[in-house]
């Protein structure tokens, strides 16, 4: 594997040639070596599901899986970026990292676990709703700090700023901060709190 100082990482769910973008994130750090082919990386920001890289991360996803003939269920995709475009790096069966399965669960509402449940259970629904862009219900941020071993910082807040700001400190710093949690939601949101 091509290492990646900052790229993108897409995990989608596959089912009966239909596929479903579950979340796209900006990666910065290496991610793991060969032959672990996980998707852990230093850090990384959920970005929003439109937008002019992330389609073209997208198309570039969709067209290696086609091509491949994906079997149903999780993959991810690895992909640099630079002034060249979008190349990709790895395109590997399975379900993503943990901690961005959790994280994108609780921005997004459902993330590449549960789409591949829906898949399961209940196809014709998947496929359904399976090309229908993810909205970002909160801004989600990753930050592994320098040691092995400590856990990873989430950031999970309602407002992008704040999980921006947090997560460029602790890219600058080299290692996580205390992060604060996101003020309670009202008892009348449909939003999620992890």
């Amino acid at each position: 594997m091509v290492p990646i100082s900052t790229g993108l990482h897409v995990s989608t769910v596959s089912a009966g040639g239909s596929h479903r973008v579950c979340a796209i994130w900006r990666v910065h750090g290496r991610a793991a070596s060969p032959p672990d082919t996980s998707c852990v990386y230093p850090a990384a920001l959920l970005l929003p599901r439109r937008g002019a890289e992330q389609d073209w991360a997208v198309e570039t996803v969709l067209a290696a899986l086609r091509e491949r003939g994906a079997p149903d269920g999780p993959a991810c995709a690895a992909l640099t970026t630079d002034a060249d475009g979008i190349g990709l790096v790895r395109l590997s069966s399975g379900p993503c990292d943990a901690d961005l399965l959790e994280l994108g669960r609780a921005a997004l509402g459902r993330g590449q676990r549960e789409w591949a449940a829906l898949a399961a259970r209940d196809p014709a629904a998947f496929h359904a709703a399976a090309d229908a862009p993810y909205v970002l219900r909160r801004q989600a941020a990753l930050v592994r700090g320098p040691r092995p071993g400590r856990r990873p910082v989430h950031m999970v807040h309602r407002r992008s700023e704040a999980v921006l700001r947090a997560f460029t400190a602790d890219l600058l710093s080299g290692a996580p901060g205390p992060w604060p949690p996101d003020p309670p939601l009202p008892e009348d949101s449909e939003d999620i709190h992890p």
